[in-house]
C-alpha cells in the first residue's frame, strides 16, 4: 500500500500517474501495488526522484494478502487485488 502527502501540484500529479503504473487506485493520495521484493529498491528509488522530501512525504507499507482481504470498505472505496483483474 502506497500513500502519500505531496504540496506541489505537479509533484503530486507525477507521483500518481506513476504509481497508476504499478497498481491500482484506492483512496485519492493511497495505491494499491504489487512489488517483488527485487523491485522495492527501485521503486524508492524512483518515488525519490518524484518528490521534495523537505516539503513532501511516501509511505510504503507492506500489506500480506490475507491482511489485505480482510480490510473493509466503507463508502465510495472499492475493493481491488488479484481477483479485481482479469487473466487472458
Amino acid at each position: 500500500m502506497v500513500s502519500y502527502d505531496v504540496a506541489d501540484d505537479g509533484r503530486r500529479q507525477r507521483v500518481a500517474t506513476w504509481l497508476l503504473g504499478w497498481g491500482d487506485r484506492v483512496l485519492e493520495s493511497v495505491f494499491e501495488c504489487v512489488w517483488r521484493a527485487d523491485q522495492l529498491e527501485k521503486v524508492v528509488g524512483d518515488l525519490s526522484g518524484l518528490i521534495d522530501p523537505a516539503q513532501d512525504r511516501v509511505w510504503l507499507v507492506p500489506i500480506c494478502r490475507r491482511c489485505l482481504w480482510a480490510a473493509k470498505v466503507n463508502g465510495l472505496g472499492r475493493r481491488v487485488g488479484p481477483c479485481a483483474h482479469h487473466v487472458v
